[in-house]
């Protein structure tokens, strides 16, 4: 009898414990593509955004890449920093908005 409560409080346990719980199904694929490009061949909107910005507009591009995200297209731009040792990347979309802003080190510090 004993075996049989305890049995049954465990399992009580068990079900409480998942009743919170979701699975959310993983079908949906991300995509993305990469492609480098000449600077020269951003899109206006973008040139503009880079000349309108107080931070970038005297900074040199080191790279520039199209990325295809989802079928939206997106450009990465990467600006020389006036911070040795450091590089400013930034997303922007084709009409120019950023979206997102990094700075990181060129190479790894040893110390």
């Amino acid at each position: 009898m004993k075996k049989l409560i305890l049995s049954a409080a465990a399992m009580c346990v068990f079900a409480f414990a998942n009743a919170g719980t979701t699975v959310t199904p993983l079908s949906q694929e991300w995509y993305q593509e990469t492609t480098k490009i000449d600077p020269e061949n951003l899109p206006e909107k973008v040139k503009e955004a880079i000349q309108n910005d107080l931070e970038l507009k005297d900074l040199k591009i080191s790279e520039a890449h199209r990325v295809t995200e989802e079928s939206m297209v997106n450009y990465l731009v990467k600006f020389e920093s006036n911070t040795p040792g450091e590089e400013i990347k930034k997303k922007f979309d084709a009409m120019g908005k950023e979206i997102l802003k990094m700075k990181a080190p060129l190479e790894p510090v040893n110390k």
